[in-house]
C-alpha cells in the first residue's frame, strides 16, 4: 500500500473519530451515562454505523470488501489513538461530564473493534473461498 493511500485511510479514520465524537457531544447524557437503558440501543446502533463506515471506505477506495481489512486496521488505530488523546488531555470535545466521555469513549472503542471484526471476517471468508477454488 503506498503513502498516498494509506494517508487516505488516516484521514478516513480521523473523520469517522470526528464524526463519533460529535455524537457523543450531541446526545450527551441523554445517551451516555451510567445506567441510562439507551446506552444499549447505541451500542447496538454502533453496528450498522460500522458498516456504513466500512462500505464507505470500500467506495471511495475502490477496493473490494474482502481487500479491507489493512485498511481497517489503519483507520482504527488512527480513531483508537484520537480516542484515547481525546479522553485524557481533551475530553471536553466529548462533553464536560467524565461520565458522558468515558462512557461515549467506550462507544467509540466499540465500534473500532466491530469494524476489525467485520474486515477480519471478509478477510478470512474469501480466504477459505480462494483455498476451496
Amino acid at each position: 500500500m503506498n503513502k498516498a493511500r494509506s494517508l487516505l485511510f488516516v484521514v478516513l479514520g480521523i473523520a469517522f473519530w470526528f464524526n463519533a465524537a460529535m455524537i457523543i457531544r450531541f446526545f450527551g447524557t441523554t445517551v451516555f451515562s451510567a445506567g441510562n437503558p439507551k446506552l444499549i440501543p447505541f451500542f447496538i446502533l454502533a453496528i450498522p454505523l460500522t458498516l456504513l463506515s466500512i462500505y464507505t471506505t470500500k467506495l471511495i477506495s475502490n477496493l473490494r470488501l474482502n481487500e479491507l481489512l489493512k485498511p481497517v486496521v489503519i483507520m482504527t488505530f488512527t480513531a483508537t489513538f484520537l480516542d484515547a488523546i481525546a479522553l485524557v488531555w481533551f475530553r471536553q470535545l466529548y462533553s464536560q461530564s467524565f461520565d458522558v466521555a468515558l462512557h461515549g469513549a467506550a462507544w467509540i472503542l466499540w465500534g473500532v473493534g466491530l469494524g476489525l471484526a467485520v474486515s477480519f471476517f471478509l478477510d478470512n471468508r474469501a480466504n477459505r473461498e480462494r483455498l476451496v477454488n
